[in-house]
This record gives C-alpha cells, sequence and structure tokens, in this order.
C-alpha cells in the first residue's frame, strides 16, 4: 500500500513468478507509453491551440488597424463611431486633412509620402489620449474621437497644429529630405438625435473651411 501510494504502478507478492513478471512489467510498460504518448498530445494540442489564439488576435488587429500608419482603420473608426452613438452621451469628430501632401508624393515619390504618413501617424498618437480613438479615414485625411464637447474638443486643434509644426525627415531617392507638412482640422460634437453621418459632415465641412482659409493667405 505504501508502495502504491508513493506512486508505484503494480506489486507481486513474493515468491513471484518469472512469466507474470515479464507480463506485469510489459504491461506497465506499455500503459507508461500510452500516458506519455497522450501526455505529448496534449501539451501539442495545447502548443496549437496558443498559435491559434495568436493567430486570431493577430488578425483582429489587423482588421483593425491600418497597416501604414498602425494607427485604427476606417472600419475600426466606424465601429466607434457606432459604439459612441449608441451610449447616447455627447462625443466630437475631429477631422483632419494634410496640405500639399499631394506635392510631396509628386515631388519625392509615393514612398517618401508614405514615410510622412507613418511620421504623421505617430505624433497623433502622442495627441491623444488612450481613451481616445484616432485612425486614417483614407489617403491624407485622419478622424479621431474624443468624449469630450466642442470647447473641451478645439483645444485639440492647437495640439495637432503644435504636433505637425516641427519638421520631417523623409528619405527619397537615399537622400535625406526635409519637408513642412500643416493639416485642416475641423471639428464637430454629436448629440443624442444625431446621425453619424452629420456630424461627420459637419467636422469635414469645416475642416475644408479652413482648408480654403489657409490657401487665400
Amino acid at each position: 500500500v505504501r508502495c502504491i501510494e508513493m506512486g508505484a504502478e503494480d506489486y507481486l507478492p513474493k515468491p513471484f513468478n518469472r512469466v507474470l513478471l515479464r507480463a506485469r512489467l510489459g504491461a506497465s510498460l506499455e500503459k507508461k507509453w500510452l500516458r506519455d504518448s497522450e501526455r505529448r498530445k496534449t501539451d501539442e494540442l495545447e502548443q496549437a491551440l496558443h498559435l491559434l489564439e495568436l493567430a486570431q488576435a493577430q488578425l483582429e488587429v489587423q482588421a483593425s488597424q491600418d497597416a501604414l500608419t498602425r494607427l485604427a482603420n476606417r472600419r475600426a473608426v466606424d465601429s466607434h463611431l457606432e459604439f459612441r452613438a449608441k451610449r447616447e452621451t455627447p462625443f466630437s469628430v475631429i477631422y483632419i486633412d494634410l496640405n500639399g501632401f499631394k506635392k510631396i508624393n509628386d515631388t519625392y515619390g509615393h514612398q517618401a509620402g508614405d514615410e510622412l504618413l507613418k511620421q504623421v501617424g505617430d505624433r497623433l498618437r502622442l495627441v491623444f489620449r488612450p481613451k481616445d480613438v484616432v485612425g486614417r479615414w483614407g489617403g491624407d485625411e485622419f478622424v479621431a474621437l474624443v468624449d469630450a464637447g466642442l470647447t473641451n474638443a478645439q483645444s485639440y486643434v492647437s495640439r495637432i497644429t503644435e504636433a505637425l509644426s516641427e519638421e520631417f525627415v523623409i528619405s527619397s531617392v537615399a537622400v535625406e529630405q526635409r519637408v513642412n507638412v500643416s493639416a485642416a482640422v475641423g471639428v464637430a460634437t454629436w448629440q443624442p438625435g444625431d446621425r453619424i453621418t452629420e456630424v461627420l459632415q459637419r467636422a469635414d465641412a469645416e475642416m475644408y473651411e479652413q482648408k480654403l482659409r489657409s490657401v487665400a493667405k
């Protein structure tokens, strides 16, 4: 009893029969082989499940993240817009459009333009709080969602302008180029009863007006 409690597989009383001993040893070794095989399969299944979870998490990130800037993509921003509207709590939409981006693409090439967008994304990420949502809407346009009214959301405009005021260093044909980029920014606040498309249109319209004013200057 002590031996079995300590992990013995089987026992034979003395005097033992050699034929029975071989049979018991064979059976014990076979059971151990089966247990080891089952343990290996369990480990393999656990490892496969872990890899599957990692792959699923990566796919979820890829489905919601812009591949170039690593900000939220348009699909993710749309999803956050719907979520915030369902809460029925006012929030603000900030529409950001870079000025002169096409000229940089035409002058230095699309690869340099992509590099600029990455750097813009990095700077915008620092402007907003972790609970805010900032994403690439498309091309050189970005949209941010903040849980704030119009007055507080307006404070982001100066912070965005300041973040983009320092020149960017991009590569063009293995040569570093220093470029300056500004942005037109529009802000609109969603109120219960508003449609999501309406708040986006208001922010876009204000951004466009600011763009026209900067061109007029």
